[in-house]
């Protein structure tokens, strides 16, 4: 009867860090592999991991227990595709160790999720979990916290939720003073934000929490060089944005002023839902705009550079100008049962949903077409 004494690596940090690949089998080679993990990066708790493994193989020999040690490594999809590898390992390792049992060794949580795998391939007789002692220095406060904002993996699964949910309470919070300013109250203004002292503080905590998490100042700097780049070469990409981002501005102020009626219906209307209807109806087709706008830049760039213009562009506009017409439809029906006075022409109603309906179909069909000559050009180049 011989045990395995088993150290799992879920997201494949031995991997990514140093390139070697699981499974690592056999004492030698996995001191080989923590030697390396530990070089390459010497606060991974991976590293103590396996040489814990090692030492409790070390221990189980000089009991005379036949025994060997292996590392599984997973992926840094951590998921489903990292469990499907750490599957694939398991039985590669207990295949070639002859292994009837496993002790599994991890150093945390997120690693004996893969103890339902193992327990479903092998008997498990115990399950260590180590844990990393730190120096006092390490253990104070702020070096933890900027030990987390560095990390990649803690950035998006931690402090992307938390900045999120400091930056929508501030704001929430701030809403009032943000009101105030646009109606150029300026003493009320004061008012509020020197009551409001904690709105501001979460809401720019939650600005610099997501700043760091999304590494927000990086990508300005990355889409900044793309653009230059993209002008130089002669890309339309930046003024059709620009474009875009005027009229869904326009939008903005179109919906806003349709959702404001005049004081004799001010009153009459009041409600949020008729409101909400109001805003969309004077908006939307804006937004649709400019979406088409945005997304007609791959067409113009075609045309500049003498290329066919791509099939997919006319597939995307008709569906976004069917999604006006139904849309805009629905607005108006709702309208309409809410207060005839609000849309009085049944019979554009019907129209738009027609012509919403009909442009549906025929980017549908058109679409169903193309993915057919697709499909037969490659059986045709196959053969």
């Amino acid at each position: 009867m011989k045990r395995l004494v088993l150290c799992i690596d879920r997201d494949d940090d031995l991997g990514h860090k140093t390139g070697i690949e699981g499974p690592v089998i056999g004492r030698h080679e996995n001191i080989r592999a923590a030697l390396a993990l530990g070089l390459a990066d010497p606060e991974d708790a991976d590293t103590n991991t396996i040489l814990a493994a090692i030492s409790l193989y070390d221990e189980l020999s000089k009991k005379g227990i036949s025994a060997e040690v292996a590392t599984l490594t997973g992926d840094v999809n951590v998921g489903y595709q990292s469990d499907l590898e750490l599957t694939r390992q398991l039985e590669e390792a207990l295949e070639v160790t002859g292994a009837t049992s496993v002790i599994l060794v991890s150093n945390g949580a997120e690693d004996e999720y893969i103890f339902p795998m193992i327990s479903s391939r092998t008997k498990v007789d115990s399950v260590r979990t180590v844990m990393v002692k730190q120096s006092k220095s390490v253990e104070s406060t702020w070096y933890f916290f900027l030990k987390l904002m560095k990390d990649t993996k803690t950035r998006k699964k931690i402090i992307a939720p938390l900045g999120i949910i400091f930056f929508a309470i501030g704001l929430i919070m701030l809403l009032p003073f943000i009101r105030m300013i646009f109606e150029g109250d300026v003493q009320g203004t004061i008012d509020e934000l020197s009551s409001n002292v904690m709105g501001v503080i979460l809401f720019v905590f939650g600005v610099f929490l997501m700043q760091n998490a999304f590494r927000l100042r990086e990508s300005f700097r990355s889409s900044v060089k793309r653009a230059k780049r993209s002008m130089y070469q002669g890309d339309v990409t930046i003024p059709m944005f620009i474009v875009a981002a005027i009229l869904f501005a326009i939008g903005l102020l179109r919906g806003y002023g349709a959702a404001t009626p005049t004081p004799p219906l001010a009153s009459q209307f009041d409600d949020l839902l008729t409101r909400g209807l109001l805003f969309l109806e004077g908006s939307f087709y804006w937004f649709i705009g400019a979406a088409l706008t945005f997304e007609a830049r791959r067409m113009v760039n075609a045309v500049i550079q003498r290329d066919s213009v791509p099939t997919a562009f006319w597939i995307l506009a008709m569906f976004l100008i069917a999604m006006n017409f139904l849309v805009l439809g629905g607005v108006h029906y709702l309208l309409f049962s809410i207060d005839a006075s609000l849309f009085s022409s049944e019979m554009t109603i019907y129209a738009e949903l027609l012509i919403g309906v009909g442009i549906a179909f025929a980017g549908a069909v058109l679409q169903r077409r193309l993915r057919t000559e697709i499909i037969v050009s490659k059986e045709s180049w196959r053969r």
